[in-house]
């Protein structure tokens, strides 16, 4: 099977995930000018309707009211997408039962636990450019898996799951997030990193760093931006040196007008 460019897949897969049902719309600079839309997030979950958007939107005002009508739709819906985005946005809400930190932590195990490997870069972490990298070739067939199943998977289901932990800021979440960082799944490292950005568990620093590092050219940046949202020189001295210096700076000033690490 032929693919297009690594810069190429990354570009697109990041674009698919902030554009999909299960994550969050970009809600950086939109709520504000919308605010009709928290009283129609509400209206939808109380009808059983929520979707992604409303659940992000709850979560960004702390509309605890929504909790009880949440909790309702989290034990019907079948669909894993949204039962996850339910249940981070329960965790975010401060729902006191730990079903749901306890379902965000499972999903996410295994998805850290996963030997997929990456599609389109060999296990030396070199890109293999238009081809299908030969372990990962190995897998599928071993697996009797679609290979374009695989690549989602590889490429948005499973950094997903840790995408989603990370995004609750809870604490809880260091210890896995921070194996995460060791995987040979990149969009998993990157999602890793801001998750341990966003609790400032500045302890994991020397681990970003690490990953920063360790990391093929196209994800060093995506990754480095993590360490712009922690108060320490050398966090920000290597987020400077990986980053280039355009996207360093715009990423700063976004970062002041109130930009999440998460990028809403």
């Amino acid at each position: 099977m032929n693919a297009r460019s690594p810069n190429w897949i990354l570009r697109n897969v990041l674009c698919l995930m902030l554009g999909s049902t299960l994550l969050p719309f970009a809600m950086y600079g939109q709520t504000q000018k919308e605010p009709n839309e928290l009283d129609r997030a509400i209206a939808r979950t109380k009808s059983g309707n929520v979707g992604s958007r409303d659940v992000e939107i709850l979560a960004k005002f702390k509309a605890t009211q929504s909790i009880p009508a949440l909790e309702a739709q989290f034990a019907r819906t079948t669909d894993m997408n949204t039962k996850m985005k339910i249940a981070d946005g329960l965790v975010r809400l401060g729902d006191k039962d730990d079903a749901y930190w306890n379902f965000l932590l499972q999903q996410a195990t295994l998805a850290v636990n996963s030997d997929l490997p990456e599609p389109f870069y060999d296990s030396q972490g070199n890109a293999t450019g238009r081809q299908l990298a030969p372990d990962f070739k190995a897998w599928i067939q071993a697996h009797q898996i679609d290979a374009s199943t695989a690549i989602r998977s590889a490429l948005f289901d499973l950094p997903s799951r840790v995408m989603l932990l990370g995004e609750t800021g809870d604490a809880r979440g260091i210890p896995l997030m921070r194996r995460a960082l060791q995987s040979r799944n990149y969009l998993m490292i990157v999602w890793a990193a801001k998750g341990l950005a966003l609790t400032q568990d500045k302890q994991s620093i020397p681990l970003i760093i690490a990953a920063v590092q360790g990391a093929p050219p196209e994800y060093q940046a995506l990754i480095a931006e993590s360490l712009l949202y922690f108060d320490d020189v050398p966090a920000q001295n290597a987020a400077d040196s990986y980053m280039p210096k355009d996207q360093a700076k715009i990423a700063r000033e976004e970062k002041t007008r109130g930009r999440g690490v998460f990028g809403w």
